[in-house]
């Protein structure tokens, strides 16, 4: 099982992750609405340079117009990019056809109904992996919630998508082995549940979740 923290703002929050064991970690960059989880690219760039091999970093946008994503691209050097914004199939595919060959895009819908893989559908052949989220119908707020959504939409998502589908969106160190078990994902995603009040990353949270994640059968 992969784990992603995400909402790395902080040299202090990439070494907790990185220590905690997780696989990739996500920079939170290009926001719609009001978070205090969003970081400038340039900050994005400075950190991901303190990474060690094998942990992946993400940049995190709701960002839809391909020219300004490809820019973060080029300012952070981070080429696996997660389109929390809901770009529309050609400009996913614009991003497809600028991005390079080790470039890796994921595309996140969010569980609003019964079912979502309809939603998913024109994406599958543009991108590398889908997530799955909640979304926050009050606020709009998409991403960080922390809000749990029908894990039975995900499940059936995950069993039909032809691609590797992340789960998100309001897992915590006590439900994210249920919730694997019960999706069947081929990775995990947090954020705020794996923060203390000061906002950052807290390593006891993160360590339990990884553990939970990656022992859960």
């Amino acid at each position: 099982m992969r784990v992603k923290a995400c909402g790395i703002k902080t040299e202090r929050d990439l070494e907790t992750a990185v220590k905690a064991g997780v696989d990739a970690v996500g920079f939170l960059v290009g926001q719609v609405h009001t978070s205090h989880d969003f970081i400038l690219a340039s900050t994005a760039a400075r950190l991901v340079k303190f990474l060690p091999p094998y942990v992946v970093p993400v940049i995190v946008t709701h960002l839809t117009a391909p020219d300004a994503i490809l820019d973060i691209v080029e300012q952070t050097s981070i080429l696996t990019i997660q389109l929390h914004g809901g770009s529309t199939a050609e400009e996913v595919a614009a991003l497809r056809d600028n991005l390079g060959p080790a470039g890796k895009l994921i595309y996140a819908a969010h569980v609003l109904g019964m079912q979502v893989t309809p939603a998913l559908e024109p994406y599958y052949d543009l991108v590398d992996a889908v997530l799955l989220d909640s979304m926050d119908r009050e606020t709009g707020k998409v991403g960080g919630t922390g809000m749990t959504h029908n894990w039975d939409v995900s499940a059936a998502a995950a069993a039909a998508s032809p691609v590797p589908l992340t789960l998100a969106g309001g897992l915590t160190p006590d439900n994210v082995a249920g919730a694997i078990r019960h999706v069947r994902p081929f990775a995990v995603d947090a954020n705020s549940a794996l923060k203390g009040f000061d906002g950052s990353l807290d390593l006891n949270l993160c360590t339990a979740f990884v553990r939970n994640a990656k022992n859960a059968n």
